[in-house]
């Protein structure tokens, strides 16, 4: 059932062996069934772009060959005609003219001098060389692809016309197959964030998170498709604490994973969204790069609200580690009536800033070590262009001194 662009399946049998496969490989049931969905939406998706660009090339083919049968038909008409007409030894016209001439001269016999120009006969040739001059200036008109009475012109027009019309309907549905084309690919840059082909980047924050989550007897769940208290899907994660560190209260706090650049505005006005939508008492930021993220240290909070930024593709899950540990010492801190029995919140206060700093040192250690290591090389490559430059020189010295 499709209820508000979110999708329920409930009783759903399905005894295909990939799928099967799949889900019984899947460390989870749900997200394997979710993996399947989504990467056969994505794979009938593209099918059917490649479908309607498949439409779009054969129409434009059969326009082609409409196009170019018509003007064939047409330049073939037209020199027929003109090669019945204008042949000098076949022509209707040379024909007429010759039986003419033959005529008249039978008739008149020698009385006339065809080489005179003032004779008869000269000046029937006068009057048959205007009415040639006619005939040929007709057949220019006939053939021209200017002007109301040309054949040609009128083709022309209607050529034009047709073509005008079809255009329209490829121009639509090329507009459309562009659009499902900019869809997949920011969809695939997307998709270029995670650890594994086939996952978003929420996904990726959710396997680290629940990984986290299960060590403390946590509860982690993806719900960025759910509606909240607040009537929307801000949130993409809510983490509840195990009720033994909470006091037999229900503490929460909530995740909002970004794989885009945002400003601290943006990034606060997200997170404040997400705490009322998921009655949280804490809200994450977590972004895929440190360039993406609106702060200069890859764990950084205040108030209730932190930033932190993970990398999917990497090793080193400290800084998300950490995030975790700052928002369980928040929602506990809430929590907690009078003094909290066994949690000093102030020594949890301070170790998260001994933590934050620490994070922060080895993040800038990272730094200096890629920027060592690209100048090692760099110094390397010009290590080994001065060697080959001096072994060139000692070659060319051993040659001269030979």
């Amino acid at each position: 059932v499709l209820v508000d662009g979110t999708l329920y399946i409930r009783d759903l049998v399905e005894t295909d062996e990939d799928v099967i496969h799949v889900v019984t490989a899947a460390d989870d049931a749900v997200d394997g069934t979710r993996q399947c969905l989504r990467i056969g939406a994505r794979a009938i998706r593209a099918v059917s772009a490649t479908v309607d660009t498949h439409i779009v090339e054969k129409r434009f083919d059969i326009m082609s060959h409409r196009f170019d049968t018509q003007v064939v038909d047409v330049v073939d008409q037209i020199s027929s005609t003109a090669r019945a007409l204008l042949d000098e030894e076949d022509g209707s016209l040379a024909t007429t003219l010759t039986a003419h001439r033959d005529q008249l001269e039978t008739l008149l016999g020698t009385t006339f001098d065809p080489d005179c120009k003032n004779s008869v006969f000269g000046l029937f040739e006068a009057a048959m060389r205007e009415s040639h001059d006619r005939q040929a200036d007709a057949m220019r008109k006939l053939i021209a692809v200017d002007g109301d009475d040309s054949p040609l012109a009128r083709l022309k027009v209607e050529m034009s016309r047709d073509l005008r019309e079809q255009l329209v309907g490829v121009r639509d549905e090329v507009h459309e197959i562009s659009k499902r084309i900019a869809v997949d690919r920011a969809t695939a840059e997307v998709f270029e964030l995670t650890t594994q082909k086939g996952f978003r980047y929420e996904d990726a924050v959710h396997a680290a998170v629940g990984a986290i989550a299960s060590a403390h007897g946590d509860q982690a769940e993806m719900c960025g498709t759910e509606l909240g208290s607040a009537g929307t899907k801000k949130g993409d994660e809510v983490v509840t604490l195990n009720a033994d560190d909470t006091y037999g209260l229900e503490g929460r706090f909530v995740i909002e994973a970004k794989n885009q650049k945002l400003g601290v505005r943006k990034t606060t006005d997200e997170l404040d969204a997400a705490l009322v939508n998921r009655d949280a008492l804490a809200a994450i930021a977590v972004f895929s790069t440190q360039d993406q993220a609106p702060t200069a240290v890859p764990f950084h909070y205040t108030g209730n609200k932190a930033v932190v930024v993970f990398d999917a593709d990497g090793t080193d899950d400290s800084a998300i580690r950490l995030a975790y540990m700052w928002a369980r010492w928040v929602v506990r801190r809430e929590l907690a009536v009078g003094e909290a029995e066994g949690l000093d919140l102030e020594c949890v206060k301070s170790l998260i800033g001994r933590a934050s700093q620490a994070l922060a040192q080895l993040t800038q250690i990272k730094k200096c070590h890629t920027l060592a290591r690209k100048g090692i090389d760099d110094a390397q490559a010009a290590a080994i262009s001065m060697v080959t430059d001096v072994n060139d020189a000692l070659t060319d010295l051993e040659a001269e001194l030979a």
